[in-house]
Order: structure tokens, then sequence, then C-alpha cells
């Protein structure tokens, strides 16, 4: 009988999960994906209305709990109450110690495709605070939490634009905040190293679902990308600083 328990738990059984950029289609796949390996999972918006249709997906999973599903409203462009969200995540009661195993950070823009020459400052900086500044941020402040977990576990997506920046003109403000993002993974994974964190990003090669294409490239089902997620989210996981692709599930 406890055989056949243990067959049935899942890679994430019990874990707390973060997850932001929920609504989007790889966050929402990676959402769906945990829950059915075992975690809890909190999904930050910045409008619930947004998290509803996942939430109704969610809900209709088989190996659904009550209560494993949370959701916050925040914009984490609204930095005075990204401080605050410790105090949020610790009110939902998910971990007696207090701990967050895992961050998902999937929030992203690519912004107006524009000529360095027309590119506005404003646009910029739009683009910089959203894909790199915000997660720093996040970071930031979930590094407490993050380091109370015995297995803590960072993963951001990145993008293949930074593989050859040359072959994405007019995509400055987007390739430029994702090598940011890139450095400061390496960076927090070198000063964590001596900790049970491991921090990792990983990227698509082509587009995902309906989302912005990139030229010549094949539309991939984010549902066929998780199991890089689950593998670098769990206990097993033993790299960090590394910038990984997500290759497609086996059929």
């Amino acid at each position: 009988m406890n055989l056949a328990k243990e067959k049935e738990m899942g890679k994430l059984e019990g874990k707390v999960a973060l997850i932001t950029g929920a609504s989007g289609k790889i966050g929402s796949a990676v959402a769906k994906r945990f829950i059915r390996e075992g975690a809890y999972v909190i999904l930050i918006s910045r409008s619930l209305d947004n998290l509803k249709p996942l939430y109704n997906e969610i809900e209709e999973l088989e190996e659904f709990k009550e209560g494993s599903v949370k959701l916050i409203q925040l914009d984490l462009l609204d930095f005075e109450n990204v401080k605050i969200l410790t105090n949020m995540i610790e009110s939902l009661k998910l971990s007696e110690s207090g701990a967050l195993d895992i961050l998902v950070a999937c929030t992203g823009i690519s912004g107006k495709l524009n000529p360095i020459h027309d590119c506005e400052i404003e646009e910029l900086q739009n683009v910089m605070n959203t894909n790199f500044t915000a997660n720093w941020y996040l970071l930031k402040n979930l590094d407490p939490m993050l380091k109370k977990s015995n297995a803590g576990r960072v993963i951001f997506m990145t993008s293949e634009v930074t593989l050859s920046p040359s072959s994405y003109p007019y995509w400055m403000p987007y390739a430029a905040s994702k090598v940011a993002l890139e450095i400061m993974v390496q960076i927090y994974a070198s000063e964590t190293k001596h900790t049970k964190l491991c921090v990792n990003a990983v990227y698509t090669k082509g587009p995902v679902g309906s989302e912005q294409a990139f030229p010549g490239s094949e539309l991939v089902s984010p549902d066929k990308l998780t199991d890089k997620f689950v593998e670098l989210a769990s206990e097993d996981c033993s790299v960090s600083g590394e910038i990984l692709p997500l290759s497609k599930s086996p059929e």
C-alpha cells in the first residue's frame, strides 16, 4: 500500500511555489504541471481576472487539492508592495517555517521593435524595468524566504535572443534586458554557491503558443515544455547559474 502511495507522489510534493506571469502561456502550463506534481502554487498577476481562467482549469485537474492554489494581485512594478510580498505569502500559511521553496519568474514583455536611433527612453525603461529590474527586486525581497527552504529553487525565463543578438535587429531593449537578467542569475548563483539554493534561467527555442513569433521559428505547445521546470525545481537539481534551453517532452 505504501509503495502505491509512493508511486503516486509527485516530484514536487508539498513544495510551495510562487509563479509570476502565471496568466501567460508558459506560466499557466508550469502552474498546472506543478499542481500535478503535488506542489502548492501561489499565482501572481496585476489582475485577478487574468488568473480566473487558469484557476478554473486547475480546479478540474485530478490532482487538485482544496487550498493548493492561492492568488495574489500584485503589479511587480509597484515596488512598495513588492516589499511586503513576503508578508502576503506568510499570511497564506502554506509553510510552517515560512519558507518559499520555488520561484518561477515568467513575467516579461517584448516591447516595440525599433532601430536604436528611434528607440525612446520611456520604451527602453519600460522593457528594462519589466524584464530585469522587477525580477531583481522580486529576488532581493524573496531571498530570505528562499534560503529558509531546505532546497530553494529559482527559475527565470530568458530568451534565445541572447545567444545571437546580431540576428535580432530592432530588439535592443528586449535583448539588453534579457542579457542583464542572465548576468544576475549567474552572479546570484555564485553568491549562493555555499547554500542549498539553485538558480537558473531557461529559454524557448522559438515562439510558444500564440505569443509573438521570431522569424522562421516553429510554434511549440507550452504544455510540452514543462519537464525542465520540474527538473530544476526538484530537490534532485544540482545545477546553478546555468542558462538552459527548454526541450519538448517526449510524445
